[in-house]
């Protein structure tokens, strides 16, 4: 019961991030320098952990690339890929409730990229039940009323994506795991991701996207904008998202997929979207329709559903 708790704790403080990366959007952080400085923040804040809890163990060098090759593929689908997806959808969309509603379908997604890989698992109907009346109820919450789809193909493929990246990286997990402590797992997600995650920030740079090196510009004087980051909303932020949002619950979500399995987990991603109503209501004063409280009530009835329909993995 406990690892349920931990995983829809997880899960609600995700759903809280899009208010926090919105605030650091405004302030004038691009979606790449964000993601990049919370997952760097979380990478030093793990280092006395991971240092304390390394293991020696005899690995041939074959087992060693293998292995990195693997957090490679974490870094990217757990954190480059998935978030440069998701917020370029953003950008794109006059709609933000188009990504949120398809980024919202990542349990049912991970459901069956899991069972395509592993064939001799089962979803049940009740699960699929469960799944459908929580897309419902995501859809409720999303729209909150106001009914708005968007018909760029390129949104809705940015969005699906985001969707199969995070399935891959929860399914890969289920390897690496085997093999490995959830804090070696966790910093080196934090590692590569930042890793592949600083092309786009190269690209942002020479483009004239990147604000840390924009703010604060006079002519012909290349000033940094770093003192952005000093700013008690930015920081503040930013430390929230480092370590809690990135540090906590990344290395929470690690040992709840362990404990109780790939869908059961990814089960309580449904929540994400009722936190981040309750956050922009609480932080941007943005309104609650009684559909909104509707979808809520939907979706903690199909996650309920789901999780007494599934098995572990």
């Amino acid at each position: 019961m406990v690892w349920h708790l931990l995983a829809l704790a997880v899960a609600c403080i995700w759903g809280s991030t899009f208010v926090a990366s919105k605030v650091l959007l405004n302030a004038g952080l691009s979606p790449a320098e964000i993601m990049c400085l919370r997952f760097i923040l979380a990478w030093w804040l793990m280092l006395p952990l991971s240092l304390s809890r390394n293991k020696k163990r005899q690995r041939t060098t074959k087992d060693v690339l293998r292995d990195e090759l693997l957090f490679v593929i974490l870094g990217l689908t757990g954190g480059s890929l998935y978030f440069l997806s998701e917020n370029t959808a953003v950008k794109l969309t006059s709609s933000t409730s188009t990504v949120a509603l398809i980024v919202g379908t990542t349990p049912i997604v991970t459901a069956f990229i899991n069972r395509i890989v592993h064939r001799d698992e089962h979803l049940s109907n009740r699960f699929l039940s469960g799944s459908m009346v929580a897309v419902v109820g995501v859809a409720l919450v999303v729209f909150n009323g106001v009914f708005i789809l968007d018909d760029n193909p390129l949104v809705v493929l940015l969005s699906f994506a985001a969707a199969v990246s995070w399935g891959f990286y929860s399914l890969v997990i289920r390897d690496v795991e085997r093999r490995h402590t959830s804090i070696t797992i966790t910093r080196k997600v934090f590692f590569w991701g930042v890793i592949t995650m600083l092309p786009a920030c190269i690209w942002g740079m020479y483009h004239g996207e990147s604000q840390l090196c924009a703010l604060g510009q006079a002519a012909g004087t290349p000033v940094t904008g770093w003192s952005l980051l000093l700013q008690p909303t930015v920081f503040g932020t930013l430390f929230f998202l480092g370590l809690i949002a990135s540090f906590g619950c990344f290395l929470l979500w690690n040992i709840v997929l362990r404990r109780i399995g790939i869908i059961a987990s990814s089960n309580y991603l449904y929540f994400n979207p009722v936190t981040s109503l309750i956050a922009a209501y609480l932080v941007l004063s943005e309104r609650i329709t009684w559909l909104a409280i509707l979808g809520c009530l939907l979706t903690i009835a199909g996650v309920y559903l789901c999780n007494h329909g599934s098995t572990k993995h």
